[in-house]
């Protein structure tokens, strides 16, 4: 009896391939990344910002600050004279610190074609004036233009005068103010040929003047002390009508 052929099974066709593990995962870890990045870019954005901030307030603080010490020096004063310095010039027969009675008001400039111009009440302690101040030197070896001098004195500026002839100041008196005048910011030393010997010092600041003799009272000591005390009364105080402008 013939065998039988055994049929042969047909296998169901194979599964397609799984799909890789971790698919999800990867996405999920981009987002991850790219929102990590995002963060990171807005905190150096945000620190950018804050640095900026920082930059900008201090430079607004420092420029206050100027301001504001401007605004003090041009509004202090003028201070009183101290009493050493009173009471030294008494004893050098000084005059007592005067208003000139040809005081004018401020802002009273010069064209080109009014210059030179000259003064009715000297040393002048204000009125008509060049656009120009004077800031150097601090001693002068002749008689500086008095047009700019003015407009110094506008501005706070304090001018000490001498009589330079034979018979004026002592050299160790000038000397001495010399130091003065340097040591201070807007002091300034300068000869003036037509003072007389009984004005032969003289002190200038806007609408202020203060006259001493030419004499033995006078040493390097009392005129120090003098001019000491003027310079603390009037340089770049609120008595100048532009107190603390240049040179002050």
């Amino acid at each position: 009896m013939a065998k039988k052929k055994k049929r042969s099974r047909q296998r169901p066709p194979s599964a397609a391939p799984p799909a890789p593990r971790g698919g999800a995962n990867l996405e999920r870890r981009d987002r991850k990344d790219e929102a990590r990045r995002l963060r990171e870019a807005e905190r150096r954005r945000a620190r950018r910002a804050a640095s900026l901030r920082r930059t900008f307030t201090s430079i607004g603080i420092a420029v206050a600050a100027v301001v504001a010490i401007t605004l003090f020096q041009s509004l202090r004063g003028p201070n009183d004279i101290p009493a050493a310095a009173v009471r030294a010039a008494e004893n050098a027969g000084c005059t007592e610190v005067e208003q000139p009675a040809s005081s004018a008001p401020a802002n009273q400039h010069l064209t080109a074609d009014q210059l030179p111009y000259t003064y009715s009440d000297t040393p002048a302690t204000s009125g008509f004036h060049e656009q120009s101040v004077i800031t150097t030197p601090k001693v002068f070896d002749s008689q500086p233009p008095e047009t700019q001098a003015v407009h110094s004195l506008e501005h706070g500026a304090v001018f000490v005068y001498y009589r330079p002839e034979a018979d004026g100041l002592a050299q160790d008196v000038i000397d001495r103010l010399a130091t003065i005048a340097r040591g201070n910011k807007a002091t300034f030393l300068a000869p003036y040929p037509s003072l007389t010997t009984e004005e032969g010092l003289t002190l200038t600041a806007w609408n202020r003047r203060q006259s001493c003799p030419i004499g033995g009272e006078l040493t390097p000591q009392t005129a120090a002390t003098i001019v000491n005390g003027f310079v603390t009364a009037f340089e770049c105080t609120s008595n100048a009508p532009e107190g603390g402008n240049s040179p002050c």
